[in-house]
């Protein structure tokens, strides 16, 4: 199978996984809202009182980092999506063409790291100590995710068509 068509599939594959994560969102907004909440107010902490300088409690910025969480992941979505499209067209363009066309998808994986490593695993995970949480640790998909994206980065940017 052709490198180029695998590298269409796979940001075609990220960019349904996204689709679906943003319709989960926005469709069972409260699940997920809940886990904002939760993480960011730092309830679930071992050292509760002597970390509570960091926690959030405020509901409104709740829903502005929940819908900047989906804004990022409907923007990762997008541009997966789109990538797949512009490289679709281009499947039979030369090299450099076909180079161009795969840096919109280039660019949604490298935001999907970004996602997944810095907003959840970083600021999540160490700054809101989310590692700590029993119930909403969410430090293993953060992890899974990043390294996901990272080797379909890896791969998305082989010079190798």
């Amino acid at each position: 199978m052709n490198s180029r068509i695998i590298k269409v599939a796979f940001s075609t594959f990220v960019g349904i996984y996204l689709t679906l994560i943003v319709f989960n969102n926005i469709t069972d907004y409260g699940s997920n809202f809940q886990f904002v909440i939760q993480v960011t107010s730092m309830e679930d902490t071992f050292a509760f009182q002597a970390n509570q300088w960091r926690s959030i409690n405020n509901p409104i910025l709740h829903h502005i980092f929940y819908i900047s969480i989906i804004a990022l992941e409907l923007t990762v979505c997008s541009l997966c999506l789109f990538g797949a499209y512009k490289m679709a067209t281009h499947l039979k363009a030369d090299q450099e063409q076909f180079k161009r066309a795969k840096m919109v998808s280039t660019l949604g994986y490298a935001l999907g790291i970004g996602l997944w490593f810095f907003v959840f695993a970083a600021i999540a995970g160490e700054w809101f100590l989310m590692w700590q949480s029993e119930e909403w640790n969410a430090q293993d998909t953060a992890f899974s995710l990043t390294c996901i994206f990272l080797l379909f980065l890896i791969f998305h940017t082989q010079e190798n068509e």
